[in-house]
């Protein structure tokens, strides 16, 4: 009798650790999925002029186009300011409601083009905590009739993917100081 009820306990502790388990892969799947919907590639074949972000000796360069959105920071002033490039010359670049800004100027360039995509992310995150919810009161109710409905190994869980999203909503982009080995030059193919 007292072997029937440890081997009956060991079962229904295996099975609550299964069940954890596919709630985790579950929304890590489900994340996964509502994210590569969101996402678009560019390519980048223009042959017209850029303005080119760079840090020599390395692969890390980005590009700017006209008519693309561009924040930067002039070096005698404390906040970015910005706009659409409208024009190059070979030594500026215009910016509509901010007329000519000379290169030797510029301090720090902002580049806020991943945000969208982490907001987004952020945002699908969200929407994955009231499925382990659910995939686990579901589980309970209909196949395993334990009690409490909702398991306790949810809460932790739906804590993680809750952080994520909130670390993901303050993201801001990232802030290039172009007298940290990061340099800003014209380009005229």
């Amino acid at each position: 009798m007292n072997s029937l009820f440890i081997r009956r306990t060991n079962a229904c502790h295996s099975r609550r650790n299964a069940t954890s388990y596919a709630l985790l892969l579950s929304g890590i799947i489900l994340v996964f999925l509502l994210a590569t919907t969101n996402s678009y590639s560019q390519a980048e074949t223009n042959l017209e002029p850029f303005l080119l972000l760079e840090k020599p000796g390395t692969k890390k360069r980005i590009r700017y186009y006209i008519g693309d959105e561009i924040e930067f920071k002039l070096k005698d002033e404390k906040d970015f300011h910005k706009g659409t490039i409208v024009q190059f010359s070979d030594t500026s670049f215009y910016v509509n409601g901010y007329a000519e800004v000379p290169l030797r100027t510029v301090g720090a360039l902002a580049d806020r083009s991943k945000v969208e995509g982490i907001h987004a992310l952020s945002k699908n995150t969200l929407f994955v905590i009231p499925v382990f919810f659910l995939f686990s009161a579901a589980n309970n109710l209909f196949n395993t009739g334990d009690t409490p409905i909702v398991n306790k190994e949810v809460y932790p869980l739906s804590a993680v993917f809750l952080g994520i999203s909130g670390a993901g909503f303050l993201y801001k982009g990232r802030r290039y100081r172009l007298k940290n080995r990061w340099r800003i030059i014209m380009v005229r193919l």
